[in-house]
């Protein structure tokens, strides 16, 4: 029999190859939209809401203890059930919670849809890396990836567009009394469209053939391969040079699907332990380490991007000539200064954000696209440690740079260089995550990973939400340390560019 890796690369690199990449990409890009439209909703939804500084935190950090739960969950599935079936039904549970969050009037409700939604994002990201990677020769692994990751930029700029385009106008219900509909919430409705469609996209598509493999089924392995062949080449199925392939040796008990949900369970927890066992466990930690380190700052700095912005407007609104630094703009209690606009006290008023604010997170996103490029181009070349460990430093310094701030002209400047910087650490992030771990463990591997993440995101997210106005200068300098610690520790990994899949 012929093997895997020989298997997939004679199906050609082409039409399919591309069509999947459209789909996975935008499945990776939804959740994007998904986790950063509430970073655009804050400023116009305190109101609705009552949102302070706290319970914007918790909103922003809620949607990642969704993530983690669903990360573990759906990711573990994914190696159980299929990558492909599991992928539909999180994308539909991500669209359909997202959708039903934009009609709650009240702050708890919305906080509890929204951690839904966030079970389903979290499900999607580890099976999609993983069935995508699947499907992709080892020559074109670290660029396909880099292609998926780079998707990511896509959500960004299209979230960013949407909310530029929907949330300043007055478009909706917007009557205090009864039920209220108004724009921020027709922006909510909007971004959970995209997860939608893929679900839709992806019945049409077909199942990992790797794992069909890995679960002894030759057959149905054969007729994914000869799909893609035909859809690469045009050529006849029939003409497909594979006829046999090396099964991996299967034990029987793995090959009966049907298992009650107490033995799912403890397959789960025993594939996680797996990952630990003497072969495996320093790289385990090492990746559990940066990536809690990665997101921590990523999304401890990322979401409060916009907030951060905001003030800074408001702030040069009020004092054109004054020169302050991001930490001395937050703590200034802009709210004094509302007060004495409006006589009555209890009334609240809905601020919607400048326009200067939507065009700087629409710059921002777009300033990914450069190194979004790089990577694609070079993964293969430089090498995954490379751009993992120049990401981090080059991130960890740009964030302590952003403490030191003090026009909105030189926070734009510094955000864009962050952001820039640290896709390129997510993409290698991603390429290292499929490729240290074995085929049976992957989806685990990467699931457990994301739990290591997400925890660092949500505790990002409430550091910055507790502490950014009373002591703004700590989140900022615990984000630069874990970056460039995070930097030192990428020496550790070993090297697997270029290597075929364990």
């Amino acid at each position: 029999g012929t093997d895997y890796e020989t298997a997939i690369s004679l199906t050609g690199y082409g039409v399919f190859h591309y069509w999947l990449m459209f789909v996975c990409g935008w499945a990776n890009a939804s959740d994007a939209i998904e986790i950063l439209c509430i970073s655009f909703l804050l400023p116009s939804a305190e109101c609705d809401l009552e949102l302070t500084p706290a319970r914007k935190g918790w909103l922003s950090a809620i949607l990642f203890v969704g993530m983690m739960i669903g990360g573990y969950v759906w990711g573990s599935l994914g190696d159980i059930f299929g990558r492909r079936s599991i992928l539909i039904n999180a994308m539909l549970v991500n669209a359909a919670a997202g959708f039903i969050s934009s009609f709650s009037q009240d702050y708890y409700i919305f906080l509890f849809l929204r951690f839904l939604s966030g079970v389903g994002v979290g499900g999607s990201i580890p099976v999609v890396w993983t069935y995508y990677g699947e499907f992709q020769p080892s020559s074109r692994r670290g660029a396909a990836l880099s292609v998926l990751a780079s998707f990511w930029m896509v959500g960004n700029i299209t979230v960013a567009g949407l909310a530029w385009a929907i949330i300043p106008h007055e478009i909706g219900w917007t009557d205090p009394v009864s039920f209220q509909y108004n724009s921020w919430r027709i922006f909510v409705a909007i971004s959970a469209l995209p997860s939608f469609l893929v679900a839709i996209a992806l019945v049409f598509m077909p199942e990992s053939p790797r794992f069909l493999l890995c679960q002894g089924r030759e057959e149905e392995t054969l007729s994914v391969l000869r799909r893609i062949y035909y859809t690469n080449t045009g050529k006849d199925r029939a003409s497909y040079p594979v006829t046999s392939l090396q099964v991996e040796r299967v034990s029987p008990h793995i090959v009966v699907q049907k298992q009650d949900w107490r033995s799912s369970i403890k397959e789960c927890v025993n594939k996680a332990g797996q990952l630990f066992s003497p072969a495996l466990y320093r790289v385990t930690l090492i990746m559990l380490v940066i990536n809690f380190a990665i997101q921590f700052g990523y999304y401890g700095l990322w979401l409060w991007f916009p907030e951060l912005f905001n003030k800074l407007e408001q702030y040069h609104t009020l004092h054109p000539n004054h020169t302050a630094s991001v930490c001395e703009v937050v703590s200034v209690d802009l709210s004094a200064v509302k007060e004495l606009n409006s006589t009555a006290t209890n009334f609240c008023t809905n601020t919607i954000p400048d326009n200067q604010v939507f065009i700087n997170s629409f710059i921002i996103s777009a300033s990914a696209a450069p190194s979004n490029l790089w990577t694609i181009l070079h993964m293969d070349k430089l090498g995954r440690r490379f751009f993992l460990c120049f990401s981090m430093l080059l991130s960890g310094c740009s964030a302590f740079f952003i403490y030191l701030v003090n026009s909105s002209t030189m926070n734009l400047i510094l955000s864009c260089i962050f952001g820039a910087v640290s896709t390129m650490g997510f993409n290698s992030l991603d390429c290292l995550g499929i490729e240290l771990f074995p085929t049976s463990l992957r989806s685990t591997a990467m699931a457990l990973t994301l739990v290591a993440a997400r925890l660092g995101a949500i505790l990002g997210n409430l550091v910055f939400g507790y502490l950014v106005e009373s002591h703004c200068a700590v989140p900022i300098l615990t984000v630069a340390g874990l970056l460039i610690g995070g930097g030192f520790m990428g020496l550790l990994l070993p090297n697997t560019t270029q290597k075929p899949l364990l």
